[in-house]
C-alpha cells in the first residue's frame, strides 16, 4: 500500500506541475483560440489531479486541508 501511495503521490505531483505549465503557455499565447485551448487542457489536468487526490485521500486536495 506504501508503494501505490507513493506513486499516487508522485502522479498529483506531475498533474500539478503539467496543469501550471499550461496555465502559464495559456497567458502567453497571443492567439485566442490557442490561448483558450491551453486553458482547457490545464483545466482537464486539474480534474485529474482531483480525482487522484480522491483515490488517496478518500477527497479532493481542496477539502484534504479545509477545516473540518
Amino acid at each position: 500500500m506504501e508503494e501505490e501511495e507513493k506513486y499516487l503521490k508522485e502522479l498529483i505531483a506531475l498533474e500539478d506541475l503539467a496543469e501550471k505549465k499550461a496555465r502559464i503557455y495559456a497567458r502567453l499565447l497571443v492567439e485566442p483560440t490557442l490561448a483558450k485551448s491551453m486553458e482547457e487542457i490545464a483545466a482537464r489536468h486539474e480534474d485529474r489531479k482531483e480525482r487522484i487526490e480522491f483515490l488517496l485521500y478518500g477527497k479532493t486536495k481542496k477539502n484534504y486541508w479545509a477545516p473540518s
